[in-house]
């Protein structure tokens, strides 16, 4: 059963590092053989850099850096990997609206899974973005249609 959860801890994700580790961490290229990996509104040559430029041009460089979401499946719960990374294209389009965001999908481990990263600050308004349960929703039901669109609707969702 997919499984969507935040990966930002308590005191996780303020310093100046941070996006750079998490974006390095995330698009690993021996977690991610079929370099299944996208974005929106960064400059994919330099994607911490652009999320940063972001932060400082709204004067937010300080508290949270990132958001840092998990989609993951069972094995043998998604047919090939081909719609797991479509899973990730429409959660990252519906969070890029107004944030910067990467994806990457992690193929490495019997339980293949989606991580996801947003810069904190909206490069629409300079707004901070706070994990609730309206986006932790929407994300799950960006998984959940998608995945039934092939014929599975199991989601379980987890904040």
């Amino acid at each position: 059963m997919a499984t969507l959860k935040t990966a930002n801890g308590h005191g996780k994700y303020f310093d100046d590092a941070a996006k750079q580790d998490v974006i390095n961490y995330i698009m690993d290229e021996s977690k991610t053989p079929s370099r299944f990996i996208g974005g929106v509104g960064v400059d994919t040559n330099n994607i911490a850099g652009s999320m940063a430029a972001v932060s400082e041009q709204y004067g937010k460089s300080n508290g949270v850096q990132l958001r840092h979401f998990i989609i993951s499946f069972s094995p043998g719960e998604v047919k090939n990997i081909d719609t797991i990374n479509e899973i990730a294209k429409e959660a990252v389009l519906f969070l890029g609206r107004e944030y910067q965001t990467v994806y990457a999908v992690h193929e490495n481990s019997d339980h293949p899974h989606i991580n996801i990263v947003t810069n904190s600050v909206s490069y629409v308004d300079g707004h901070r973005y706070y994990v609730n349960a309206e986006t932790v929703f929407a994300v799950s039901m960006i998984s959940d249609l998608t995945t039934a669109r092939i014929g599975r609707t199991t989601q379980k969702r987890r904040q």
